[in-house]
């Protein structure tokens, strides 16, 4: 008796686990057969905005289904350059600004009978960002970029390279930073410009702009840095017949033949423009303070005889500004 009721739980338990075996095997078959939706594939592209002849990496990742399965082509218009098991990312190089490359790329998970397709649009495009300095002080006929110095006003323009922009400033949209804080005030539809103040404390400055266009097909980035120079404080001659000889910066020491010679300081770089009362200017003949000029930036000089040396020095001093102060010292031999 005990014999055969041990052989007939054999047999209920043999029957168990056959029929949780059939259940697991046809809940493993269904799930298999789930098909998987466009949406639950991602594509990501790497740089988001690449630029012309740039190196560009698609990667495609999924939460639904292992991609490392999947059977994955991808196919570019001159055909199929990738193909496999597993191949779930595909790299590179754009050609010129506005060179449209599509990639379709053909995706069979596993256990699927059916094919997701994917179609990537990138669009090499390109931004330069121009500056100039707005309230930096040049001498005439001066052929180089005025440059910043602490506290300068700086007007950067951003220019996209792209035939999305015929004419204007097109339907774009543009997102300035500086040091990697954004700009809320000055970026937004068409503000293709930013005009900031110089850093007062940073040997330079930053400047991000992200521009898209409203359509969608344009996008790029660009950063670049703007560094800090130093003012400059230098003496020309003025001659009484040909004005202020701007092709000649007098040394340290001169000699002078005539009986009298006005000399010109000319404070490169500085904020002096139409704000001359923001400024001090202190003379100084052989150390001894003097009376400044009418005209604050010219000192004529008349020896009562001859022999010796005069040592002219100036101080120009911003009160507005911190840092915007210069100073140069000539001798003249008389």
């Amino acid at each position: 008796m005990y014999i055969v009721k041990t052989k007939i739980i054999k047999i209920f338990l043999l029957s168990f686990l056959l029929i949780g075996t059939i259940s697991l095997y046809r809940i493993s078959q269904a799930e298999n057969q789930i098909e998987i939706q466009d949406s639950e594939i991602s594509v990501e592209t790497s740089p988001n905005n690449p630029g012309s002849y740039e190196n560009v990496t698609i990667n495609i990742s999924s939460y639904a289904t292992d991609l490392n399965k999947a059977i994955i082509t991808w196919q570019t218009g001159g055909g199929t350059v990738l193909s496999g098991i597993g191949k779930t990312s595909y790299s590179f190089k754009t050609g010129a600004p506005d060179t449209i490359n599509i990639i379709n790329i053909s995706i069979q998970p596993v256990g699927s009978m059916s094919t997701i397709t994917k179609t990537i649009n990138i669009v090499p495009t390109e931004v330069e960002i121009m500056w100039e300095v707005i309230s930096s002080y040049v001498p005439p006929f001066y052929k180089g970029k005025a440059l910043p110095i602490s506290g300068s006003l700086i007007k950067a323009v951003a220019i996209p390279n792209t035939k999305t922009i015929q004419s204007g400033i097109g339907s774009m949209a543009y997102v300035w930073k500086n040091s990697g804080e954004t700009k809320q005030d000055v970026s937004g539809y068409n503000k293709n410009f930013y005009i900031f103040k110089n850093s007062l404390f940073e040997e330079k400055n930053e400047v991000t702009v992200n521009v898209t266009s409203v359509s969608g097909n344009f996008g790029a980035e660009k950063t670049i840095e703007i560094p800090t120079f130093k003012p400059k404080l230098i003496f020309y001659k003025k001659s009484p017949t040909e004005g202020i000889l701007y092709n000649q910066a007098l040394n340290k020491e001169i000699f002078m033949s005539e009986d009298e010679m006005t000399v010109v300081a000319e404070p490169f770089f500085t904020s002096l423009k139409g704000k001359e009362d923001n400024f001090i200017f202190t003379w100084k003949i052989n150390g001894e303070g003097i009376k400044t000029p009418i005209k604050k930036t010219e000192l004529t000089v008349r020896p009562t005889s001859k022999g010796g040396y005069a040592t002219i020095d100036l101080s120009i001093e911003n009160t507005k500004e911190l840092f915007q102060n210069i100073s140069n010292q000539l001798k003249i031999n008389l």
